[in-house]
Formats: C-alpha cells, structure tokens, sequence
C-alpha cells in the first residue's frame, strides 16, 4: 500500500492522534536504501506515489474530495473530520484559489516542508522528521 509523504504525514500527525502506519515505519518506507536518512530523491519519489495513491480519477489533480476520501480510507479518520481537514490544507496550499491541488502546488508545498525538516545538509533524518514546521510552512489542518 502506498503511504503519504513525510510532508503530508506531518500534517496529518497534527490533526489525529491515530494514524494507519507510525512516522518511524512511513521514514523506513521512504528510507528506499536504509542508510537513515531521507534524501531529496527519495522524498520525490514518495511524493508522486502519493498523488497517484490519492488521485481516484487519475487526472494529476487532487480535489477536496478525492483527499477527503483517502483520509477517510486510508488514514481511519471519521468522514466529517477527514473532510474539514481537507478543505483546511487546501486552503493553505492550493496557490492559484482553484479549488484542486496541482502536481505543482503539491510538490512545492511537500518541497517547502522536507527543505525546512532537512535543514542546511538537504538530507533528513528521523529526528528532523518529527520535528514541528512552524505555521508559515505547514497550514493549520483546523480552519477557523
């Protein structure tokens, strides 16, 4: 089963205290050589399988539905709450206002988190990983 990427996993972390798969097994997953630290490679490739896993229609777009519905699926959170959560990370992302997350806006957003969790050396380690992005990096998954 494809998992999210560290960034989205972050997100998720913040809103549910329960999620599918621990943050240790989702590094190891995306750890592809097992040296303990994720690399820029590395995190792409889990971001793409992501959006693949995510995209219901496969059009390379993400809509507040197909998210709520992969929350709903595959991280156990209650419909009602899966799809606040949605609309609040997409209103914290989506750069252009259209309502759908671009394979662009995604990756700069996943892009933006994994520079800031990795630090000066571009490379993160487990206990980068946990750290917590202020708000300016990673959106409030509770809307007001």
């Amino acid at each position: 089963m494809i998992r999210p990427s560290c960034a989205i996993l972050l997100v998720l972390a913040f809103s549910s205290g329960a999620l599918a798969q621990t943050q240790d097994e989702r590094f190891a997953e995306i750890d592809r050589n097992g040296d303990g630290v994720i690399t820029y490679e590395e995190h792409a490739a889990a971001d793409e399988a992501e959006l693949r896993a995510i995209d219901a229609d496969g059009n390379g777009t993400l809509t507040v539905k197909e998210y709520a519905a992969w929350l709903v699926a595959d991280q156990d959170f209650p419909a009602p709450v899966a799809l606040s959560v949605a609309r609040c990370f997409f209103r914290g992302i989506d750069a252009d206002g259209d309502g759908k997350l671009s394979r662009e806006e995604l990756r700069t957003y996943n892009d933006r988190v994994f520079k800031w969790l990795a630090g000066d050396d571009g490379q993160m380690t487990l206990a980068e990983s946990k750290r917590t992005p202020p708000p300016d990096i990673v959106p409030t998954p509770v809307c007001d």
